[in-house]
């Protein structure tokens, strides 16, 4: 067979099924024949950033392998902030991409993209030899599972059109994940904290959700007598626990603010304990704080910890339980009927003044009436930018039905992991919230490929007509914001015109409509809704 028959064939053999791509002439015969000879299912992206982006999507919504594919030289510059998301996100993402021929100095195209790749955090995997081929993309796909982070398997196009090649196919290579025996001594330190802690709080990130440590960390919960929390990325993995404190975090309820505060002791599973979540080190402060994870380096390295702990989440709350129970350890009162009734009687419309003005609503009113109108089963995805402030309000039915564009803080990546979302997940609507800077920075171009792939897609614009993170900085130094302000086409000609059946929301009284579009959408036909919102509103409210 030629030379990319045979790379199709060793990506079909590695269970590639779905792929994102923009073709070129480095790799349009490799996804040609995916497509003829194994029925790939090909999503054409405009844009090679926005493929890797849907690929990253994908990967966040099943816990799947995400692959995208782009040709050699620009095709590959292009996803440059796409791969620093991924690679900073920890995303496992295969990237097929061509080369220029072996030798070809003077090709317009050429440059060193193993320097290119390094520089985003990616990792690299170049197709030696024709005899290993199914070897080197084996080793590709595990290394993108096992380092999680985006590979980018680099062809060149000479090669690819060998002739008489043999493949010598090797199937799946394991990836080998061994569970890690939590050091006994660390464990001592831990239980040592927790046993003398009269205000302990159990908190998790993804790393706990991807361990499958929920029932293990109510089980030490309970133990402790400890509310639970969790990160931004663990959204939704505790709900309905009457404990559930939800997110820890600048973007907590009151409720879950004043309790973490209280709290003399915290022992997180699998979160990095960011500035987000930490609320830039406030929230610890004179706490005792005991931190989990599978990855040594993560432990300790953005705030002060008094033990650590490395290891698989389930097995050392496990361990921790057990050792509590054999010391005969009571329970605190820090989880009491009283926090519980505060809990379920909490509702964030009753914390805020509504601040709607004539022709625009208030984001934070608007996002609690979105919840009652959106089906519960839902994947959510959401664009960077202010107003994610008040989008993080809306509930997600568990941590894999969140995806968030947040690692490199870049805004106008939400659309295309949306789309990735989508295609991943097309039993349940995919619901993205996006501001108005992030819309016309990436959004728009591939709005296209939803309404193409009939995708279950609802577009939310968050519209204050301006870049609002950079209003909030002029405002708050008392100069003029004018600069940070735009006049955007009309979206609802133009998002019309590409498909969507649209909604103005200028009033609460609106969303009725919004409701009636959600309600009876149609495939084929995303449902698009804008909800004006008053720049300097948003900018003035506290958070």
């Amino acid at each position: 067979m030629q030379g990319h028959d045979a790379i199709a064939q060793a990506l079909i053999d590695q269970g590639i099924d779905t792929m994102f791509g923009v073709l070129g002439d480095g790799n349009l015969f490799i996804a040609e024949a995916m497509m003829r000879e194994h029925g790939l299912h090909y999503v054409a992206a405009t844009h090679e950033a926005n493929a890797v982006l849907m690929a990253e999507g994908y990967a966040k919504a099943t816990g799947r392998l995400g692959v995208a594919t782009v040709t050699h030289g620009p095709g590959l510059t292009n996803t440059f902030t796409a791969l620093i998301e991924a690679a900073r996100a920890r995303t496992p993402l295969l990237l097929i991409t061509g080369d220029t021929p072996r030798g070809a100095r003077e090709h317009l195209q050429n440059l060193d993209q193993h320097a290119v790749v390094a520089a985003t955090g990616a990792g690299f995997e170049p197709i030696r030899t024709l005899n290993r081929i199914a070897v080197d993309v084996a080793i590709a796909v595990r290394r993108a599972h096992v380092e999680r982070r985006p590979i980018v398997l680099n062809v060149p196009l000479d090669m690819e059109w060998e002739t008489d090649v043999e493949l010598r196919s090797v199937g799946q290579l394991p990836v080998m994940a061994q569970a890690t025996i939590p050091d006994p001594a660390a464990l001592d330190v831990a239980v040592g904290i927790l046993a003398t802690a009269t205000r302990p709080l159990v908190l998790a990130g993804r790393g706990a959700v991807r361990a499958d440590a929920h029932d293990s960390l109510v089980r030490l919960a309970e133990a402790l007598g400890a509310p639970l929390a969790t990160s931004v990325l663990g959204s939704g993995y505790f709900r309905g626990d009457p404990f559930n404190l939800g997110i820890c975090g600048t973007v907590g309820t009151p409720v879950a603010l004043d309790t973490i505060a209280s709290a003399d002791t915290i022992i997180s599973f699998g979160a990095s304990l960011n500035q987000f979540t930490t609320d830039e080190g406030a929230l610890f402060r004179d706490k005792r704080v005991i931190q989990c994870d599978n990855d040594p380096a993560r432990i300790g390295s953005t705030v002060p910890i008094d033990a650590g702990i490395v290891g698989d989440a389930a097995s050392i709350a496990d361990t921790i339980t057990e050792w509590l129970t054999q010391a005969d350890h009571q329970p605190s009162g820090f989880r009491s009927d009283d926090l519980a009734q505060r809990i379920a009687e909490f509702r964030l419309i009753d914390s805020f003044e509504d601040k709607s003005v004539d022709g625009a609503v208030d984001p934070r009113s608007f996002t609690l009436r979105l919840d009652e109108i959106l089906p519960e089963d839902r994947t959510v995805v959401l664009d960077a930018g202010r107003f994610m402030l008040d989008a993080l309000r809306l509930p997600v039915p568990d941590p894999q039905s969140l995806v968030t564009s947040h690692a490199f803080g870049a805004i106008g990546l939400g659309m295309s992991n949306a789309i990735g979302a989508a295609t991943a997940r097309p039993d349940r609507p995919t619901v993205l919230l996006i501001g108005d800077g992030g819309f016309m920075m990436g959004a728009l171009t591939e709005f296209h490929t939803a309404v193409e792939h009939d995708l279950d897609l609802i577009v939310v614009l968050y519209n204050d007509g301006s870049y609002g993170a950079e209003h909030i900085q002029l405002w708050n130094k008392q100069m003029d914001p004018a600069a940070s302000l735009h006049h955007w086409p009309d979206f609802q000609s133009v998002m019309g015109a590409l498909g969507a059946n649209t909604v103005t929301v200028s009033s609460l009284a609106d969303m009725d409509h919004a409701a009636d579009a959600i309600t009876n959408r149609k495939t084929g036909q995303p449902v698009f809704i804008e909800a004006k919102l008053d720049p300097a509103m948003i900018s003035a409210i506290p958070r």
